[in-house]
């Protein structure tokens, strides 16, 4: 027809696009908001407030003040997780997989004091996250392989996040040699999955070495 305009329709795309800008921006005053308070809880006016918009701009994204640090701790902890993948996922065997893994993301958070202490303090150590992905995968793969022994992968998967968090709790608040205090963490993990004594020490040491070679992250306080 005549006159008739072909061009696509971009305006549902450029208005999906500002709605996920609007959500992390949301997400990101979240956890600011409840990172290095030592008094009150926060409320969503101080999440509005932090984020430059009315409450709502707030409702029209999240139901409640719990929802939106839920949504805040995934997001927060898969940030952490997409850092570490580049250096963690090429690798085959379980256990190189999990002693890596596990001590990438301790050293990660601890290079991330802001956003590790929003994760331990709202306790949003979260499931459905990409951390209980991987490692669930990892712990999976390492079972059916005869590397691991294993009742239950998902118990397993929320018992180690669970020390993770411990560690990274206790090398913040001082401990004499955090390196060696890691070593342990790791060797532990591993034997929690049932790996016998040589299988924990070679995990270490080989996770210590492939740590060790890679560059600082830019923590949170400068972004």
């Amino acid at each position: 027809m005549e006159g008739f305009d072909h061009r696509p329709d971009h305006r549902p795309e450029v208005a999906e696009k500002r709605r996920a800008l609007m959500r992390a921006r949301i997400l990101e005053a979240t956890a600011r908001a409840f990172t290095g308070r030592v008094s009150a809880t926060p409320g969503i006016e101080d999440i509005a407030r932090a984020a430059d918009i009315s409450h709502g701009t707030f409702y029209r994204y999240f139901e409640s003040l719990d929802e939106a640090v839920v949504a805040a701790g995934i997001a927060v902890s898969d940030e952490l997780m997409i850092g570490i993948l580049p250096f963690y996922d090429f690798l085959k065997e379980p256990w190189q997989r999990f002693s890596v893994g596990f001590r990438l993301y301790l050293v990660r958070s601890l290079e991330d004091p802001k956003r590790t202490e929003f994760l331990i303090r709202m306790d949003v150590w979260p499931h459905g996250s990409l951390v209980d992905k991987y490692m669930s995968a990892d712990l999976q793969k390492g079972l059916d392989e005869g590397q691991f022994e294993i009742d239950n992968v998902e118990a397993a998967t929320d018992f180690l996040k669970g020390a993770s968090a411990g560690t990274i709790q206790a090398v913040r608040r001082g401990v004499a040699e955090p390196e060696r205090y890691i070593d342990a963490a790791v060797g532990m993990g591993l034997r929690s999955l049932g790996c016998d004594v040589e299988a924990c020490r070679k995990g270490v040491q080989f996770s210590r070495a492939h740590v060790a070679q890679l560059p600082a992250r830019r923590p949170f306080s400068e972004t």
